[in-house]
């Protein structure tokens, strides 16, 4: 069994990161975040919310958010069951009236889908109204056309990297954020078979380490093993771009 909310707190406060910071990564609201962690599922919008939330947050931790889902459905189920079943509304209609029903039926589900999305977005990204038509006004004989303000432009966040540090034996680790001088986030023998995991987000985008034993540590970036490490106690700063000697 995965405390859901336990794991998503651990997660952020062992690399250093404020709720504030993760909500302007993932576009996450700071409320929806404490509420995960809290596990107050009754706080967020609906239960795809709550689904999409936790995976998203999850991830963006470096955790495993299939597995988090999965608890969260283990754990609170979904019960509510259509009150009529497509098959038994099919059998009961003649073989005319099904299929144009059931066309409509689902262009019904995909029109509700983008109303869903784009409200999503638009929360996201701060409300925005649809653009108004032109509008003509008559001067005289000429017509004038208004001009319509031009919508700015967004840019994608920039997906944060996942930094995993796995002992294979005995290592001694400092790892700060920033800079050999920023703010330490461990500092401690890592032994065998112990995992860190740090993500670097635009508001962390760099992690400063000192390892005391490289031989018996496995570093990867986004699932890549790093280049070799060196053969004796060394400095190497990370940033989303990949690993190198510091």
């Amino acid at each position: 069994m995965v405390e859901i909310g336990n794991a998503l707190r651990t997660a952020r406060e062992r690399q250093g990161l404020e709720l504030g910071a993760v909500e302007r990564e993932t576009r996450i609201r700071e409320r929806y975040l404490a509420a995960l962690e809290e596990e107050r599922f009754e706080l967020l919008p609906a239960r795809a919310y709550a689904k999409g939330f936790l995976r998203g947050y999850a991830e963006f931790l470096g955790l495993d958010g299939r597995l988090i889902v999965a608890e969260f459905n283990a754990r609170f189920p979904d019960d509510e069951q259509p009150e009529i079943a497509p098959h038994q509304l099919s059998a009961n209609l003649s073989p005319g009236l099904a299929r144009p029903l059931a066309l409509a039926a689902a262009g019904l589900a995909v029109a509700l889908l983008g109303v869903l999305a784009w409200r999503l977005e638009a929360g996201r990204h701060g409300s925005a109204s649809p653009a108004s038509p032109p509008t003509t006004t008559r001067v005289g004989r000429r017509p004038v056309v208004a001009a319509i303000p031009r919508a700015p432009t967004v840019h994608a966040p920039v997906r944060p990297a996942h930094l995993v540090l796995r002992a294979s034996g005995p290592c001694w680790l400092s790892i700060r954020a920033g800079s050999s001088a920023g703010p330490v986030l461990y500092e401690a023998t890592l032994d065998a078979g112990g995992v860190l995991r740090y993500t670097l987000a635009r508001s962390r985008p760099r992690l400063w380490v000192r390892i005391g034993a490289p031989w018996n540590l496995e570093l990867s970036l986004n699932g890549r093993p790093a280049t070799p490490l060196a053969r004796g106690p060394a400095n190497v700063l990370v940033t989303r771009g990949g690993v190198r000697s510091a």
